[in-house]
């Protein structure tokens, strides 16, 4: 794509969508679902859009720090995956069978033996609905 299709493309995209700091959580969905699309479009190489949705996710990264819960939370992640699993009554078993995490493995997490790993950090992420930084 040359710098002609490139300011054609880029000026197509500011008359649709607004891009700015989110300041509430509203904006920051809206980011959210705006950087979904992009990524589904497009590349994250893609010389034309990369540019942009790496402006995006830093806005997106820059709200989750400042507005993010689990931030001020001190405990180890082991402790705060202990305590979502006994404030949700949910077992070592019961993490096994939904594909999130072995039980031998999730064993030693929680005995301190071994620690989480990002892919795992994801995974419990997703399942307890928590941001993946809980795990971290």
């Amino acid at each position: 794509m040359n710098t002609e299709q490139t300011q054609q493309a880029w000026a197509q995209f500011q008359s649709n969508a607004q891009i700015k700091r989110p300041n509430t959580e509203s904006d920051y969905l809206e980011l959210h679902a705006l950087m979904d699309a992009l990524t589904s479009k497009y590349r994250m190489d893609d010389p034309v859009w990369s540019p942009l949705i790496d402006l995006i996710g830093r806005y997106m990264l820059e709200w989750e720090n400042a507005n993010d819960p689990w931030a001020s939370i001190q405990a180890a992640p082991r402790d705060v995956l202990a305590s979502l699993m006994r404030d949700r009554s949910v077992n070592q078993v019961d993490l096994e069978t939904a594909g999130v995490v072995a039980q031998s493995t999730l064993s030693q997490i929680l005995n301190g033996k071994r620690g989480i790993s990002r892919g795992v950090a994801k995974k419990l992420g997703a399942y307890f609905g928590v941001p993946v930084g809980a795990f971290l």
